[in-house]
């Protein structure tokens, strides 16, 4: 999720031996994009912006995050054993979460805020309403924020859930040897 303000996201190489930076080949594409938008808000004027440089870091995978998603619609069913409503994957979702050791931000900010936040922030629970319209929120990124590796290990949390719950499904067998069929290095990548 790109952060408010941000306009495009470039990936660049540093060469130390030169001291310059070089946009990579592939993001001709992505390049161009960003020149579109910068002079679309430009209007034909200079226009004043602010360059940060971050290491890059390979985030989750589509792959992974339907895995994850397949694996918690499981749980979910489990939990309800089969009738309809009580436990959403949702729920499963912030479960794991909660025992995986994700760190939140817990904040204080008026009731009003609470839609700022919620665009900062993947997932955002009041905790506790205060008086004045003001409120205790805990907030964080969930899941988006993991690399790979990360997303990987968690997954692997969820199948060690499901294994424990005794949940003998088909479909979980059928995940779980797709899962050992990637290689380490492709899930691991950090």
């Amino acid at each position: 999720m790109a952060r408010q303000g941000v306009i495009g996201r470039l990936p660049v190489t540093y060469d130390p031996a030169r001291r310059r930076f070089t946009v990579e080949n592939l993001a001709e594409f992505v390049e161009k994009q960003i020149f579109q938008k910068l002079d679309d808000l430009a209007h034909e004027k200079p226009l004043r912006l602010v360059v940060t440089f971050e290491r890059e870091r390979k985030g989750r995978t589509l792959s992974q995050n339907r895995m994850m998603w397949a694996l918690l619609t499981i749980m979910a069913d489990a939990y309800n054993a089969g009738r309809a409503g009580g436990v959403s994957p949702e729920d499963c979702y912030f479960f794991m979460l909660e025992e995986y050791g994700l760190e939140y931000d817990f904040l204080e900010l008026p009731v009003a805020a609470l839609p700022i936040l919620r665009n900062a922030y993947r997932l955002v629970h009041v905790v506790e309403l205060l008086d004045d319209d003001r409120c205790t929120a805990k907030a964080s990124m969930g899941s988006s924020s993991f690399t790979t590796a990360q997303m990987a290990a968690f997954i692997d949390g969820i199948f060690d859930r499901l294994a424990e719950m005794g949940i003998n499904d088909p479909n979980v067998t059928q995940y779980w040897q797709e899962w050992k069929e990637v290689p380490r290095w492709k899930k691991r990548k950090s």
